[in-house]
């Protein structure tokens, strides 16, 4: 994955719910719960539609005032573990 891909989450097979600032999903094939924190459910929330990781990140470092290559770090990170649950669709 790079900074130019465009990634969206994807929802189809998962029952997400909003408990307080976190996001729980359950994978409804596998009936696997994934507990999302508070960070990684703003990004969840940020993919409902179609982004450039860059630009995700840009609004990532304007929202939570941090350093660009900490959260492209971070940010690159959390989207592989999406990608590997088969959480995300990545262009």
């Amino acid at each position: 994955m790079n900074l130019e891909n465009i990634v969206c989450r994807k929802e189809e097979k998962f029952m997400i719910s909003n408990l307080g600032d976190e996001v729980v999903l359950m994978d409804i094939q596998q009936g696997h719960y994934i507990n999302i924190n508070p960070v990684g459910s703003a990004i969840w929330n940020k993919l409902s539609a179609p982004v450039a990781v860059k630009d995700l990140i840009n609004l990532l470092v304007d929202e939570y005032g941090i350093s660009t290559a900490q959260c492209e770090s971070d940010t690159l990170n959390f989207l592989q573990k999406l990608r590997q649950h088969d959480m995300l669709n990545v262009q």
